[in-house]
């Protein structure tokens, strides 16, 4: 009652000054939060969008790319790999401290080594094609909105559905802005943003194979496991 007794006893100057800030305050806080769920909105969509078009080339070329390999490369080359970083998710799976160890021509070695084992990946995914098609679910980010974990639901005829998180990873400190339509294309916008992880059932990928790019980094050496990725994609690579 003390508190609402002072106000009432502001002068009729003061009032409409104290409610304006009020106002102001309020107004802020508000066009921040939406600001927040718009922009949560778009990344979300940008991820959609990516997806959609994997989707896509899956469904049109899964009986191709074993007769026309270069479908396949050049797709992953253009495409996937605008959104899937190989050079986070090996430098996560060796860990920072050798990846730190390595010049840039042995990161260099070591990406483009997994780069052709994505290609690998993806051409055993598209042999065994089914028709599965993924979906977003949900997008969650942490505090720092640098990090999160995006949901996807794989629709599989005929079998149960497969719920997968992908682990998704801002690169470097790019502003980011909601544009209008007609404006910057979310491919630019989000083009800082990448998947470098994914976990089915609580295992994440990355954490399974740290092991063995660990242990044959420390026992062997750079070169084995340059060599011993070049060996497991050979088939490939003819």
């Amino acid at each position: 009652m003390d508190n609402n007794k002072g106000f009432f006893q502001l002068s009729t100057m003061q009032k409409p000054f104290l409610l304006t800030i009020l106002f102001l305050i309020s107004f802020v806080f508000q066009s921040v939060k939406a600001s927040e769920k718009t922009h949560h909105q778009a990344l979300k969509d940008y991820f959609v969008a990516k997806l959609n078009v994997i989707n896509q080339f899956m469904a049109e070329n899964h009986k191709k790319v074993a007769s026309e390999p270069k479908l396949l490369i050049d797709f992953v080359d253009t495409e996937l790999l605008t959104v899937w970083s190989a050079k986070n998710t090996v430098r996560a799976m060796l860990g920072a401290k050798r990846w730190s160890e390595l010049d840039n021509s042995q990161q260099n070695q070591l990406v483009s080594a997994y780069e052709q084992t994505m290609r690998r990946y993806l051409f055993e995914v598209m042999s065994k094609y089914v028709g599965q098609v993924a979906v977003v679910e949900r997008l969650q980010l942490n505090g720092k909105a640098n990090k999160g974990w995006l949901t996807v639901l794989l629709e599989l005829p005929k079998l149960p559905d497969v719920t997968i998180d992908l682990k998704i990873y801002k690169e470097g400190d790019k502003q980011e802005f909601v544009v209008e339509k007609g404006g910057m294309d979310s491919s630019q916008q989000f083009s800082n943003w990448s998947i470098y992880d994914f976990r089915f059932q609580g295992i994440s990928f990355v954490k399974m194979k740290q092991s063995y790019f660990q242990n044959t980094y420390d026992e062997r050496g750079f070169d084995a496991l340059i060599l011993d990725l070049y060996l497991k994609n050979q088939e490939f690579n003819k």
